[in-house]
């Protein structure tokens, strides 16, 4: 079996985010993280802004309208920034020990604003391709998000491993003909590449 390329979900997979707590907080909501998940996503606010359609002062004015929230959008941008966390304890030692005979890419559902929050974690210098959601205008999980990635890396999708925290990303990944598999750390991640043989 021949593997070309690792293609990485970000947030959830090689950052810690506290995005889905902090909403649940702003809503003042009881719902499963899931369901408040699910909430988000389909906001029209948050696709315009991760599909970079929404500048981000347009999208602090619609989400809070969005989401009904009862703060102001300058409020609801300054715990925005905070959900990301930073890297995971055992994110650098993951990229490090991925050959260079692979590609190492990302794929990920994010905007500018949290995206300047993890390029200042270092993160960006580890990883050679990204696809980003607010810069492809494509959001997983639809074809046009992994083939976008594919495309970029010139691989086969059958070639390409994909991880993500997302179980409908990996079902969808899968579907479209990635070697996906749902993780929720480095360390999960790292298993399934030594099951590989890859490291």
């Amino acid at each position: 079996m021949r593997i070309s390329a690792i293609l990485f979900d970000v947030g959830g997979v090689l950052i810690e985010l506290n995005g889905l707590p902090s909403i649940a907080k702003l809503l003042d909501s009881n719902q499963s993280l899931e369901d408040i998940y699910k909430y988000w996503m389909a906001a029209p606010s948050v696709i315009g802004h991760e599909t970079g359609k929404l500048t981000t002062d347009q999208f602090a004015n619609e989400v809070v309208k969005d989401l009904k929230l009862s703060i102001t959008p300058d409020a609801f941008m300054e715990n925005f920034v905070t959900w990301i966390v930073g890297t995971f304890p055992d994110t650098f030692d993951l990229l490090d020990a991925i050959p260079n005979t692979l590609k190492v890419a990302a794929l990920s559902n994010t905007s500018h604003a949290h995206w300047q929050e993890v390029e200042a974690t270092g993160l960006t210098d580890k990883i050679e391709y990204l696809f980003l959601s607010h810069e492809i205008g494509h959001l997983k999980p639809s074809p046009a998000s992994f083939q976008h990635a594919v495309d970029g890396l010139g691989f086969p999708a059958k070639e390409i491993i994909f991880f993500d925290d997302v179980i409908e990303n990996v079902h969808a990944a899968n579907a479209f003909g990635l070697k996906a598999h749902q993780v929720l750390n480095p360390t999960q991640a790292k298993a399934i590449l030594n099951q590989y043989k890859l490291l």
